[in-house]
């Protein structure tokens, strides 16, 4: 047991690194773009800079004097607040996830952040050390994961690490070499907002530009760079890829410059989801994600690092999910809905449609160069209900595989999802009116995750939904509760 003591002091440094680059952008913009403006608020907005700052610093400061942590046996033992204290007790046992981050900052003096997921609800679900020695990280990970595992001692088993291939696909599929293009149109944008760049003649190249030959050679010039900060883009964030196992946990890792880890415990997992949008499709990959009760997003990034390598090819995604999940057993070929759904799908009358046409209908719009507008805008809309109507049905598939569910949804993209009966909190059968004359029905499974995960397939057979029903009754005699 440890008693109770401060974060490391370097969390003072972070801080303070990360105030004055939160703020660079307000002071440049104070000081520099608007250095000659004698405007009230930026007047003000400079009188009252540098106090802002200090008085954040003090924050800084006081807040790493107030919090405190301690380790016993079994829990983690948290308090904060100077005026105000507040205590709060994490249980070994509850947490799901463990994920550590480390930053270039992190690197430079040795340490990492690591976070505890929960798997509960609320602000304070997670238990966060931004700053601390790869020693006591190493020490606190080992002593919450033995106490939520039953130890084993097994060899970790490398089951993907990148290729050169892979990278360059993952490149292409992602779209990476547009990256530049957008970090150009961002900044124009910003500075655009405070400078006219048109009055202050920063657009001199439009002169040398005039000739078709340096036109042409600047185009290419400028796709090289935006491909090879796009593949640049990718290895950094891909290069260092690898995904590990052993007996009871599952180990993800990324990051070239910046080095991000995920582990799991295995019977954690509450599902798996296998996603494809559009490009994806086209070129034949697949992203998979590892549903948990924790939240485990990294910053602003839509994918976390729950997520497999998010450009596998569709027949090895699902390999590599059978290889670190044993326990699930995944199968392509699914049951398609029947042709009675389609026509269920394409004669339900639609509301939007119906409503459109009656507002083009009264409004009357024109557009340049069609006649009859409001029909034609009725008609698109017409049209593209129908497409994804279509769409829907022809993606749609599902599988009941003893202990297993499978549900396959989507339009331009798809969705499969993944679950054991035991997993599933929750199942739902439901039939409108329209569906009991076609004899059809909609099945619904929840699952835990953050938020709560729900899988649907719309338009099953009705003696399907019965079985699915069924199904889910058996899950009471494999969970047993404690």
């Amino acid at each position: 047991m440890k008693q109770a003591r401060r974060y490391h002091p370097l969390l003072i440094l972070f801080g303070l690194i990360q105030l004055l680059r939160n703020s660079a952008f307000i002071a440049l913009f104070l000081f520099v773009m608007k250095a000659g403006s004698q405007s009230f608020l930026i007047v003000w907005g400079r009188k009252l800079f540098l106090p802002f700052i200090a008085l954040a610093a003090l924050y800084v400061l006081t807040d790493w004097l107030s919090n405190k942590y301690e380790v016993d046996d079994a829990h983690i033992h948290l308090s904060k607040g100077i005026f105000v204290r507040s205590k709060r007790t994490v249980p070994f046992t509850k947490v799901q996830n463990i994920q550590r981050h480390m930053s270039l900052l992190h690197r430079l003096f040795g340490f990492t952040s690591l976070t505890f997921e929960t798997g509960m609800d609320g602000s304070e679900s997670a238990v966060e050390f931004k700053v601390i020695s790869l020693k006591e990280a190493n020490w606190l990970e080992e002593t919450v994961s033995a106490k939520t595992e039953t130890p084993e001692v097994s060899e970790k088993t490398l089951h993907f690490s990148p290729e050169k291939k892979d990278l360059i696909k993952a490149a292409f599929t992602s779209l990476s070499f547009f990256v530049l293009l957008s970090l150009i149109a961002s900044i124009y944008t910003k500075v655009s907002d405070f400078i006219d760049l048109e009055e202050r003649e920063i657009g001199f190249l439009k002169g040398f530009l005039d000739s078709w030959q340096v036109q042409a050679a600047a185009i290419i010039f400028f796709l090289i760079i935006s491909v090879l900060a796009g593949f640049l883009r990718t290895y950094i964030k891909y290069g260092k890829y690898e995904i590990f196992s052993d007996e009871t946990r599952i180990y993800i890792r990324k990051g070239f410059l910046e080095e991000t880890s995920f582990s799991i415990s295995k019977d954690r997992v509450q599902a798996i989801e296998i996603k494809q949008n559009m490009m994806k499709r086209l070129t034949g990959v697949a992203e998979v994600k590892l549903v948990t009760a924790g939240d485990v997003s990294e910053g602003d990034e839509k994918e976390g690092v729950n997520s497999l390598f998010p450009f596998l090819p569709v027949d090895r995604a699902c390999k590599i999910a059978e290889e670190i999940l044993p326990a699930y057993e995944i199968l392509q070929k699914m049951h398609p809905l029947p042709k009675k759904a389609l026509w269920a799908s394409l004669l339900k009358p639609s509301l939007l449609w119906i409503l459109s046409t009656a507002a083009l209908f009264y409004f009357k719009p024109e557009f340049p160069g069609i006649e009859e507008t409001w029909l034609a805008g009725s008609i698109l809309l017409f049209s593209l209900i129908v497409f994804v109507r279509i769409a829907g049905y022809t993606n749609a598939r599902y599988l009941i595989n003893g202990p297993f569910i499978q549900f396959k949804t989507g339009i331009v993209g798809t969705r499969l999802f993944i679950s054991k009966r035991s997993k599933v909190i929750e199942a739902e059968v439901t039939a409108t009116r329209w569906q009991k004359l076609f004899g059809l029905a909609s099945i619904q499974t929840v699952n835990r995750g953050k938020p709560v995960l729900h899988a649907s397939v719309e338009n099953v057979p009705a003696d399907v939904a019965s079985s699915f029903y069924s199904w889910y009754k058996s899950r009471r005699e494999e969970v047993q509760i404690k």
